[in-house]
């Protein structure tokens, strides 16, 4: 499952978390410091990895 970080507009706590695309797109996501609901998705980096050596 895809890890999504978030900016809480009411706290301004940064968090992780990691949730199916399902959850991600019905916005069941609060704050886990403050339990606000006016979060913001932030821009991330990822990284894949295979099991080819380059």
């Amino acid at each position: 499952m895809p890890t999504y970080e978030y900016l809480c507009k009411k706290c301004n706590e940064s968090f992780s978390v990691i949730l199916s695309i399902k959850d991600h797109e019905e916005k069941k996501v609060q704050c886990p410091k403050c339990g606000g609901k006016d979060i913001e998705q932030q821009i991330t980096h990822f990284m894949t990895k295979t099991s080819r050596k380059s």
